[in-house]
């Protein structure tokens, strides 16, 4: 079963969640389930959060002079403005639609499979992981060409991006105004060949624009050569992992100002903008990050929180936490405590409003399993001993885990029959990368309306 792979960004891809709640002892019929509503839910949550200034950034792009001649426009030419910022609306809402609505399907995908599967040989085939090392193979093949074969800035003609993705799937390469490659490439061989002897005003102003293209494609190419000479030895060494270099700035978007990563907290990291949206849920005075390895999460923590516990058994860990706290200005509202965390539960007499697990998933291994088992395969033990730690400290818990986690399971520790919890299921464009799940009558979105949705949870 094929998922779609569909990108905005490498480097700060859209972020969609996409969210249920269970009630643990009810069956559950995957034709009760409301797609619809979950979709629309998903859909308003980003487009409300995101979507102006998604508009906002592509209408300047687009439209550099606006401000200057909206100041001055007369009343017929806001009205033109005003009919074309409509049309610029549509546009662009829809171009997002269809990439959203790609991530949508694939998370039907994941979720009924999760259900149905029991069998770990079942696996969903994920051609987002091909095209990322496709990519890979590409940008590897072009910088040993360029060392090969070097060119002058004006003769590189390179280009390898997310546009090659999309252009294999058959879909548009860019959004906002199509590029009209081909008519450059024409317009720049009648220039050079011998009958175009004279080069009218548009003609130069096209051999202008093409020379600055090739121009840009070759200082992006330098700038890959540069990026790839700064890959980590082990990545170099483990050709797979590099992936998560090129992702760099979706792990922490201040990555250049100094963020320092252990080789597992390449690939363990929760990505920023998946950070921010736990922190936001779990927004509260006192939180207790039980696995805190470099900081991703409890530097998100720190800046919806009142104060932040941080707790890690690797010192080494710990002190990249603190170090990347600094680059953050949040490092004054986190405690770092060097401890096991299963230990600390046990003895510490704090009372946190929150407590968030994030526990090892045993490295990228863990994409090998087409239903991980969060009982046997977390570290340093199963989920329910994990859960059984954490509700000593408080009953409001959040669990971060893996994206193929076997969902039976994590609806299993909301605990007693009949009681609830809400899982999100994280996306980066179209690709899912993990679900957290909320336990505990403060967290749960459903449970502020009291009763009224009722009919509308499921569980099994």
């Amino acid at each position: 079963m094929n998922l779609h792979y569909l990108t905005t960004s490498r480097t700060n891809p859209q972020f969609y969640t996409f969210r249920q709640n269970f009630v643990k002892g009810q069956n559950l019929e995957l034709d009760d389930i409301k797609w619809e509503e979950i979709q629309n839910l998903g859909w308003l949550d980003f487009w409300h959060g995101e979507g102006h200034q998604l508009l906002e950034k592509k209408w300047h792009t687009l439209y550099p002079t606006f401000q200057e001649e909206i100041d001055v426009a007369t009343s017929e030419e806001r009205a033109n403005w005003q009919e074309l910022w409509e049309e610029h609306s549509t546009t662009v809402s829809g171009q997002f639609w269809h990439i959203f609505s790609c991530a949508f399907e694939n998370y039907q995908l994941r979720f009924i499979h999760s259900l149905e599967s029991d069998n770990d040989d079942e696996r969903i085939e994920d051609v987002g992981q091909t095209f990322e090392n496709l990519e890979l193979e590409n940008i590897e093949t072009e910088i040993e060409e360029e060392n090969n074969h070097p060119t002058d800035d004006f003769t590189s003609d390179v280009d390898v991006d997310e546009e090659h993705q999309l252009k294999l799937m058959g879909l548009p390469t860019a959004f906002g105004t199509q590029r009209q490659q081909k008519a450059r490439q024409e317009t720049l061989q009648d220039i050079d060949s011998e009958t175009s002897s004279i080069i009218m005003p548009n003609e130069n102003k096209f051999l202008h624009r093409t020379r600055k293209d090739k121009w840009l494609k070759a200082k992006e190419l330098k700038k890959k050569i540069r990026d790839i000479s700064n890959i980590p030895q082990f990545m170099q060494d483990e050709n797979p992992l590099k992936k998560y270099w090129f992702k760099r700035f979706s792990l922490f978007s201040r990555f250049d100002q100094g963020i320092r990563l252990d080789r597992e907290s390449w690939f363990s990291v929760t990505p920023e903008r998946i950070a921010k949206q736990t922190a936001n849920r779990l927004a509260c005075d006192l939180i207790v990050d039980a696995f805190c390895g470099c900081g991703g999460n409890a530097i998100q923590f720190a800046l919806t929180c009142q104060r932040v516990i941080a707790i890690d058994i690797d010192a080494q860990k710990l002190a990249m936490a603190k170090h990347n706290a600094k680059i953050y200005n949040v490092d004054h509202k986190i405690e770092f405590i060097h401890a096991d965390f299963l230990q600390f539960a046990k003895s510490t007499l704090l009372k946190p409003n929150m407590v968030f697990l994030s526990p090892p998933w045993g490295g990228p291994e863990y994409l090998k399993h087409a239903n991980f088992d969060i009982e046997l395969n977390l570290l340093p033990v199963g989920a329910t001993e994990l859960m059984n730690c954490a509700r000593q400290l408080s009953s409001n818990v959040g669990f971060f885990l893996p994206r193929n986690a076997n969902m039976k399971q994590v609806i299993a520790l909301t605990g007693a029959a009949g009681q609830q919890c809400e899982v999100e299921h994280n996306f980066l464009d179209t690709r899912m990368v993990a679900i957290t799940a909320y336990y505990g009558k403060d967290l749960i979105k459903g449970d502020r309306n009291d009763d009224d949705n009722e009919e509308d949870k499921v569980g099994s």
